[in-house]
């Protein structure tokens, strides 16, 4: 571990530990303390990780409210506030939800199915661009306020940005704007199929994000909005499995604690 002032590598491991059980350490040449979570999201908590981790996990991965995280914490016996959830599901979800984005590099089939989905923010309506693979992995998600062949530009640019991918094929309904889009993004080589139910596939899964931000009655802001959306995608696709019911709850339980293990 370096020294998080000057990247010295000469540092110090000492006796005594944090509150939270957490390495010491000093560097031996600016003479700087530090501790194992120096510089992350989590160094100046008052709660253990996994009590966080859980929070935001339990948010995000069911159809629940503020208030009803709430009340599952309490019955744990930790009295958050509905605010604390809040904020601890914007910023500490927003770390892990860019660890998973990395993660996913150049882990997605060049074949894709996009569509646009309605979500309501400020009471207006608001577009969602989401695109999945063959196999139904999140290849990536865009929120915009307008519904054009910029936004859509934008998403496909987005996509093989997050994912280093350049498709072979991409499924689309027929919206006049995606074929140049497509083909200003990836080239002139990649298929544009424009066939409404051929892309059932991508219409189906729009039913995970429209069913979880239904309990907020919409969102408040479109940043709030987009990262909300992001983190449920990335947090969605890390739990994703085809697993039959009994094995799906042990693999469940398996994956939060890589999630836990990710976290800290």
């Amino acid at each position: 571990m370096d020294c998080p002032r000057c990247n010295s590598s000469n540092i110090l491991e000492r006796k005594a530990t944090t509150k939270r059980g957490f390495k010491q350490y000093q560097c031996r040449e600016c003479a700087k303390y530090f501790n194992e979570q120096t510089g992350t999201a989590y160094n100046f908590t008052h709660y253990p990780i996994d009590i966080i981790v859980m929070t935001v996990f339990f948010y995000y991965r069911y159809k629940l409210s503020l208030v009803h995280v709430t009340e599952m914490m309490a019955m744990r016996g930790l009295l958050l506030s509905h605010e604390t959830v809040r904020d601890w599901a914007q910023r500490f979800g927003t770390e892990l939800g860019l660890t998973f984005r990395a993660k996913r590099w150049n882990q997605v089939g060049r074949k894709w199915h996009m569509d646009i989905t309605y979500l309501k923010v400020r009471g207006q309506d608001a577009y969602l661009y989401r695109a999945i693979d063959k196999e139904g992995n999140l290849v990536d998600v865009y929120l915009s306020e307008t519904r054009n062949k910029s936004a859509a530009l934008k998403f496909f640019k987005q996509c093989q940005q997050a994912t280093g991918v350049v498709p072979t094929q991409i499924t689309t309904d027929k919206e006049p704007g995606f074929s140049d889009a497509i083909h200003k993004a990836f080239g002139p080589t990649v298929k544009h199929h424009d066939c409404k139910y051929l892309n059932n596939r991508i219409e189906q899964n729009h039913r995970g994000i429209k069913s979880w931000y239904r309990p907020m009655k919409g969102f408040k802001s479109m940043w709030s909005a987009m990262i909300a959306c992001h983190v449920f995608e990335e947090i969605r696709q890390f739990f994703r499995s085809k697993k039959p019911l009994l094995q799906h709850r042990g693999f469940i339980a398996t994956k939060f604690q890589e999630m836990l293990a990710i976290a800290y």
